[in-house]
């Protein structure tokens, strides 16, 4: 009786086992599916013999059946000694990554509508802030996943759900924000079954702050899908020279400043702030708070212009937009609505007077349009037919004998009418066509100059360059080779640069600048004092020419500042040895105060307009004084900043 009950009760477990198991076979790889097989054999045959004794019955033919069974299970056994222990490696393997892994592990079961924590892997705990435990059910323990988060308009636990009933692997990027745990997360969810949900996730808030400044950075866009309704987009002003003379260390303290006040501003106003590059800030501003757009910027202009750092105060320009934006085509209503910002905010730079704060309107909207035109004009080759070139020409202040011109450009489109260089030159900078339309003033000015040469071998001759263009690494050879191939003696020939353009990378501009002093080309400072620290610049490299600025020519000798500044500069010439240029001088009382204050050279309406080529050409046949507001051109109205 005791023999028979045991070989029952041993029979039974030898039926349970593999029945057990049978679900396994469905998960297992072929080589560890054919094992399981044998074993299963080996262990029900063991069973029907126990169940055979059990009943009394003793078969002995049933023994060899085991026995073949069981020495074939071993022979594949053996055979895959190799596999099985590269799989128990595996296995190793899977669980050490689970547990040294940097990203956050978890298993879910689904229990009801919420999840129970199977298993946590330690990232996954420090994640949680620890506030998970296996057997914890997620919404119990941490409540915000029954919350709307951000950029969803779907509860967390929503989403991890309908993975979990589509049985498709989702990528999650969200904003979680509650009491204990908050950032951006990243999480890849995973279903393993109907009921079984695998989380990878990893915090992802670094990545999408600047760190520098703790700001978010531009990443955060890629993110963004909110309704945001006004942009507010902050530069500050001459921050590049705090960087240069006082020191990068310093430059970030501001930074740091700036951003602190602009966080303030963001929890304050619902909304975020975001360090786009450099010294460049955005506040984007919801429904709720975007109405007072104009408002907050003033404030928050106050409030950095209030910052100091070690001495140092800070300016800022502010571009706003708000609401829809009717420009920039192809966009998204967010980069609509951040470019339209940007665009506002270089017109707030252009400001030198007022507050520096600029808002998108329709004039600027308008003003877009028309640069748009401009540029995709610029970018067709017919283009260069519409160009063509005047000239003004410098005179001695003394005796109004003319010595030289300035080359300027002009450009009559008959889609677009006149288009003043104040309005292409700034286009075709930005777009990188200003190689081409410089490349074409150099030509079209040398083969005229060639022919003037022959009527008077003194005359000199100006031509203006970008400052982009001393940025450039052909700089010397696209200047130098035409110039050289004229005959031409290069003293004659002049080259203008803007003084703040020789601020861009002074070093790299200063090397080519002496490079074009070392081929004899007089090298001219054009627009003097609107620069930043032209004096500095001035005693690193002597200019052979400097021409001040006609915002700083006085009407009246009770111009007591402008004066001042006139009478400066020419005492640096006579400690520098530079000649001077007194621009636009357009009355009898400017020219004759200039020529008081030393100033060797005049060029304005009181001399002449700029002149086409068969004006000035009969100007050189027939020399004579000019002065009294020679009136000669037809564009004169044009006669702007030169290209």
């Amino acid at each position: 009786m005791d023999s028979s009950f045991s070989n029952s009760a041993i029979a039974l477990a030898y039926f349970v086992i593999p029945l057990a198991l049978v679900p396994l076979l469905t998960k297992v790889s072929r080589e560890i599916r054919l094992n399981l097989l044998l074993a299963f054999a080996f262990v029900l045959s063991c069973g029907i013999g126990h169940t055979l004794a059990a009943v009394g019955w003793h078969i002995t033919w049933w023994h060899w059946v085991t026995a073949v069974v069981s020495w074939a299970a071993t022979g594949v056994l053996l055979k895959s000694q190799h596999h099985l222990r590269y799989l128990g490696e595996y296995f190793q393997l899977l669980e050490a990554t689970w547990e040294q892994s940097i990203t956050g592990k978890s298993l879910w079961e689904l229990v009801g509508n919420d999840l129970r924590l199977l298993k946590i892997n330690p990232a996954g705990l420090a994640i949680s802030r620890h506030q998970l435990q296996p057997g914890d059910f997620l919404c119990q323990k941490m409540p915000f996943h029954r919350q709307v988060v951000y950029p969803y308009d779907e509860p967390l636990i929503d989403l991890y759900l309908q993975a979990l009933s589509t049985g498709e692997s989702r990528r999650l990027e969200f904003r979680y924000d509650d009491d204990v745990v908050s950032g951006w997360y990243l999480a890849l969810v995973t279903p393993l079954s109907p009921n079984r949900l695998f989380i990878t996730s990893s915090e992802i808030s670094g990545i999408l702050h600047d760190p520098l400044t703790g700001l978010y950075n531009r990443r955060i866009f890629q993110v963004l899908d909110q309704d945001w309704e006004a942009c507010l987009f902050l530069d500050l002003d001459r921050f590049k020279l705090i960087n240069d003379q006082r020191g990068h260390h310093l430059g970030d303290l501001v930074l740091k400043a700036v951003a602190g006040v602009l966080q303030d501003y963001a929890h304050q106003h619902h909304g975020i702030a975001v360090r786009d590059g450099g010294d460049e800030f955005i506040l984007l501003l919801p429904p709720a708070t975007a109405a007072n757009s104009e408002e907050v910027a003033t404030d928050l202009l106050q409030a950095v212009s209030a910052i100091d750092v070690q001495g140092i105060q800070v300016g800022v320009s502010i571009g706003i937009a708000r609401g829809e934006i009717q420009a920039f085509e192809n966009e998204s209503r967010f980069n609509q609505l951040c470019q339209a910002a940007e665009t506002a905010l270089r017109e707030a730079k252009q400001k030198r007077i007022g507050t520096r704060i600029c808002i998108w309107d329709n004039l600027l909207a308008q003003r877009q349009l028309r640069q748009s035109q401009i540029e995709a004009h610029l970018q067709q080759l017919s283009t260069r037919d519409e160009f063509r070139l005047v000239y003004q020409p410098i005179c001695e202040i003394n005796s109004g004998r003319v010595i030289g011109a300035e080359a300027l450009i002009r450009w009559r489109s008959p889609a677009l009418g006149s288009i003043s260089p104040n309005e292409f030159i700034p286009i075709a900078e930005t777009t990188g066509l200003i190689y081409s339309v410089s490349d074409w003033v150099i030509r079209h000015a040398l083969e005229q100059f060639t022919q003037w040469h022959r009527l008077n071998p003194e005359l000199t001759l100006s031509i203006n360059i970008s400052p982009l263009e001393l940025d450039d690494e052909d700089c010397i050879e696209r200047i130098v080779n035409p110039v050289l191939a004229t005959g031409i003696p290069s003293h004659l020939l002049g080259i203008e640069v803007t003084e703040r353009g020789i601020y861009r990378n002074f070093d790299f501009c200063l090397k080519n600048l002496r490079i074009l002093q070392a081929v004899s080309l007089r090298l001219k400072v054009d627009d003097f004092g609107t620069g930043q620290s032209g004096l500095e610049q001035l005693l690193q490299f002597q200019f052979d020419e400097v021409k001040v600025d006609r915002a700083f020519i006085p009407n009246t000798q009770g111009d007591m500042e402008k004066m001042a500044i006139c009478q400066a500069v020419a005492k640096l010439s006579e400690g520098l040895g530079f000649d001077l240029v007194a621009e636009g001088i357009e009355t009898l009382q400017q020219r004759n105060m200039m020529q008081a204050m030393n100033y060797h050279y005049g060029q304005g309406y009181w001399y002449a307009r700029p002149m086409e080529v068969e004006a000035f050409t009969a100007l050189l046949q027939q020399p004579y004084p000019l002065g009294q507001s020679t009136l000669l051109d037809e564009d004169s109205d044009l006669a702007g900043r030169p290209s």
